[in-house]
């Protein structure tokens, strides 16, 4: 499997360009859309290449762009703010919250083996920092924690709340409750900075396996949303969606189709998979991906003509056909990857300007924007 892996790698580190495409990520995948739609692109290979390094350079101004959110930035400030702080004022006060009257049946509670009933802590709590204790009021709907969010802060000026929660009891070997729907956000100075947003979660039973039919969740980290979805086509066919945006033009989607042999799903093996599809798109810059999974699972050793054969990968500015990429084998056994241009000309995607021989330029500019993150934890 390190091919395919390698290959979703490359994938990713390509995708990016400056206008946005618009997919329906509730229609299943059909990959001869933009066969069927598409035109071949008639610049020259190194114009068509310039498309992608403008994509590869956008891309990492979207990750830098994430980075260096309010909820990145508030993590960071937190991080800091606990490192420094010398008086224990934030493990006070999470300590304090099982002082609260009704919350020691939570503490106790055996959930998920047995049911949360959110409904017994339902309130909103407030923390006074003065004399460390939390103060409660009734709700009908929620619970709610309003808290100081450094040591420095002057109001409780941060809440967390919890919505709309509903649980199911999941039959499986050693049964579970699993939430169906809830809404979870963490608000700071009036700003929303974090929520997680489960619309939808339903499945169906097949022997001790839990088989989704239909999973709808939302995850918001100011300012970037992650949507994730998965419907059940047919008992053997599934189509599963990633999105993640912004409202400055930040846009990458991986629709994904995956096409079973077999529904005994306890007994599954990559061989029982006849074929996966992919639309991987970054704004503009779409990768269209067919994998022919029954035929190129099932060889223990493949060769660079099978792995070809099997995988086939079209690269889109839009609806004009830029060319394909083709996996390769140098002399060590190492895999590298060529775009072929539809003017005919090959190139080592390594020649790229923002990737680099095995991706070093393409690493080192990710390690860099987060350094700020990993420079932390390494103190």
């Amino acid at each position: 499997m390190r091919y395919f892996f390698c290959l979703l790698a490359l994938i990713f580190a390509l995708s990016c360009e400056n206008e946005s495409v618009d997919i329906d990520p509730n229609d299943p995948i059909d990959n001869n859309d933009n066969e069927d739609n598409s035109e071949n692109s008639s610049n020259t290979a190194e114009e068509d290449q310039i498309l992608v390094e403008d994509g590869i350079q956008s891309l990492l101004d979207c990750i830098a762009a994430l980075e260096s959110g309010n909820f990145s930035d508030l993590l960071i400030n937190i991080y800091d703010n606990v490192d420094e702080d010398n008086s224990d004022f934030h493990e006070i006060m999470i300590e304090a919250i099982e002082d609260i009257p009704n919350y020691q049946p939570l503490i106790d509670s055996d959930y998920p083996e047995t049911p949360l009933n959110i409904s017994n802590y339902f309130g909103e709590y407030s923390y006074n920092d003065q004399n460390q204790s939390w103060s409660t009021s009734n709700s009908n709907s929620q619970i709610r924690l309003n808290f100081p969010m450094f040591t420095n802060s002057n109001s409780n000026d941060s809440y967390i709340s919890l919505t709309n929660f509903e649980e199911e009891l999941m039959p499986i070997e050693d049964p579970i409750y699993i939430p169906t729907s809830l809404y979870l956000e963490m608000v700071h100075s009036n700003e929303l900075m974090f929520s997680v947003d489960v619309l939808d979660v339903e499945y169906s039973m097949s022997g001790e396996i839990p088989i989704p039919d239909d999973v709808n969740l939302s995850i918001y980290m100011n300012p970037f949303t992650h949507d994730i979805s998965i419907d059940k086509l047919n008992d053997d066919d599934f189509n599963i969606v990633y999105s993640l945006t912004n409202s400055f033009g930040c846009i990458t989607e991986i629709d994904a189709r995956v096409k079973l042999l077999s529904t005994d799903y306890e007994n599954l093996e990559d061989t029982d998979i006849d074929f996966i599809e992919i639309n991987f798109t970054m704004n503009n810059i779409l990768f269209d991906i067919d994998i022919d999974s029954e035929y190129l699972f099932a060889l223990d050793d493949p060769s660079i003509v099978q792995l070809n054969n099997f995988i086939d990968v079209e690269v889109y500015n839009g609806n004009t056909l830029l060319g394909e990429i083709e996996v390769q084998e140098d002399s060590n056994e190492d895999y590298y990857f060529n775009m072929v241009f539809m003017d005919g000309t090959t190139t080592n995607v390594e020649e790229f300007s923002g990737i680099g021989i095995n991706g070093d330029d393409f690493v080192e500019t990710l390690e860099g924007i987060i350094a700020r993150y990993t420079n932390r934890l390494d103190d």
